[in-house]
C-alpha cells in the first residue's frame, strides 16, 4: 500500500519570511548548484550536497535550475495523538532550538501551482527516493530522462523526508564583484571574474486556507527519533 504524503512543512527560522510564505504563497528558490557549491564552500553538509544532480560522479545535470525543499509528512507519520516529525531534521533546519515551520496540506499546496506563477516555466513535484543509483540507471538517466537525477540524494539525507519542486528554467550566474576583489587581494592575481549563483522568488498566493504556522515549541518529546505535534 503507497503511503502517500498528507502534508508538507517547511522549516523557516525567520517568522517574517514564515509570514510570507502563508500570506502570500513566497516561494524562495535556488538552483541546484547553489547547494553543491555550499557544502563545497562552507562545509555546510545538512543543506549542502555536493553530489547534487551529478551522474557518474563528473556530470552535472540541471545546475542553474532553482528548486524548492520541504519536508514530507506520510500517512504513516500521523498516529492519534498527532503527527510524528523527525528529530534530526528539526535539529538540522532550526538551529539552536528556534525558528518556525508552516505545515501545509499536500493536496491544497499543489493544486494551487500554476505555471503562470512561475513565468510560464514547467514546474515538477516529487519526492526524494534516497539511494544509490546503480551505473546502468545512470547511463538511462543520461541518454533519456536526465532531470529525475534531481529527485535522488544518498541514503545519509533520508532524514530529510524531502519533497522537491523543479522548475524547468536556467537561471542566469552574476558576477560576485566582491569575491573577486577580495580573492585578487589575497592572491595578487588577476583572475576572471568570479560568477555565483542568483536566486528566484514567486509567489503562488495565499496559503492561509490550508497552511498552519508553528514555533519550535510547539513540539513535544515523543520518543529518541521523533517528536510530536499535537492535533
Amino acid at each position: 500500500m503507497e503511503n502517500s504524503i498528507e502534508f508538507l512543512v517547511k522549516f523557516i527560522p525567520e517568522e517574517k519570511y514564515l509570514d510570507n510564505l502563508i500570506n502570500h504563497g513566497e516561494l524562495f528558490l535556488r538552483p541546484l548548484g547553489y547547494y553543491s557549491r555550499l557544502e563545497k564552500e562552507s562545509s555546510d553538509n545538512i543543506r549542502g550536497d555536493i553530489r547534487e544532480g551529478s551522474l557518474f560522479n563528473c556530470i552535472r545535470i540541471g545546475s542553474n535550475r532553482p528548486i524548492y525543499c520541504m519536508y514530507s509528512v506520510f500517512e504513516n507519520d500521523i498516529i492519534p495523538g498527532g503527527i510524528l516529525i523527525n528529530k534530526r531534521a528539526i535539529e538540522n533546519f532550526l538551529l539552536e532550538g528556534k525558528g518556525f515551520f508552516a505545515l501545509i496540506n499536500y493536496k491544497d499546496f499543489i493544486s494551487q501551482l500554476k505555471l503562470s506563477y512561475f513565468d510560464g516555466y514547467e514546474v515538477i513535484g516529487d519526492i526524494v527516493r534516497y539511494g544509490e543509483i546503480d551505473l546502468e540507471t545512470q547511463k538511462k538517466l543520461f541518454t533519456s530522462n536526465s532531470q529525475k537525477s534531481v529527485f535522488v540524494k544518498s541514503t545519509d539525507f533520508s532524514y530529510q523526508q524531502e519533497f522537491r519542486l523543479l522548475v524547468q528554467r536556467n537561471l542566469p550566474m552574476i558576477k560576485d564583484i566582491q569575491a573577486t576583489e577580495e580573492y585578487r587581494k589575497t592572491h595578487d592575481s588577476d583572475i576572471p571574474d568570479i560568477y555565483t549563483y542568483t536566486h528566484y522568488t514567486v509567489r503562488i498566493g495565499s496559503l492561509q486556507d490550508f497552511a498552519k504556522k508553528y514555533s519550535i515549541k510547539d513540539l513535544i518529546d515523543y520518543n529518541d527519533d521523533y517528536f510530536i505535534l499535537k492535533n
